[in-house]
């Protein structure tokens, strides 16, 4: 299914930074961009001139006349980097299309949520009679399960829980077969089939 939807576009416009520095008491005026301004990016650090040298530009200056001789006010403005501002414009979006992609996203996050699951459960539970990779037979009773598929240990685990499988090891194995659910049977078979790649 598509739809017309509007969506933002992203327009880039450049925009300025200013400041304001000022100095007081100049009784020389043509050496007053050569000293240290007060105030905003000057801060007591740097001259006019220093403020040129770093891609300040003078907008504006204001003088005004003192008893001890000027005072200076200087306007600087710097270009910046680039904003985003966003636009509307219309396109087709594919809701089918996207929904898929959510849906296979979350099919893959729940795999792996499910292989974690599995091989912690198999590491702690039935790795030290099954072998690190399902590979023992246990007490010579039982088939090495890494060569089962899901449904034949599903199988086996439901028949354990319900007291229909005794090849001699029900009574060892019953009591884990209750503690796993089909989710847990299911992450130990992807985590076996992992291991034995």
């Amino acid at each position: 299914m598509k739809i017309l939807a509007s969506i933002l576009a992203l327009n880039i416009f450049a925009f300025a930074n200013t400041t304001m520095c000022y100095i007081n008491n100049i009784t020389d005026i043509s050496t007053v961009e050569n000293k240290k301004f007060e105030g905003g990016e000057c801060a007591g650090k740097y001259s006019i001139k220093d403020m040129k040298k770093q891609s300040w530009n003078v907008d504006d200056i204001k003088i005004s006349k003192k008893d001890n001789g000027f005072n200076f006010i200087y306007i600087l403005k710097k270009e910046t980097k680039s904003v985003v501002v966003p636009t509307v414009s219309n396109t087709e979006i594919d809701y089918d299309k996207l929904s898929n992609n959510i849906k296979n996203k979350e099919e893959q996050n729940n795999k792996v949520k499910s292989l974690s699951n599995g091989k912690k459960i198999y590491i702690n539970k039935c790795q030290s009679c099954h072998g690190a990779k399902g590979e023992l037979t246990p007490y010579n009773r039982s088939e090495a399960i890494n060569k089962f598929d899901l449904d034949t240990l599903q199988s086996m685990m439901r028949d354990y829980t319900m007291d229909e499988r005794d090849n001699g090891s029900a009574i060892v194995m019953k009591p884990y077969a209750e503690l796993v659910s089909k989710e847990d049977i299911d992450g130990i078979y992807e985590y076996l089939k992992s291991v034995n790649k």
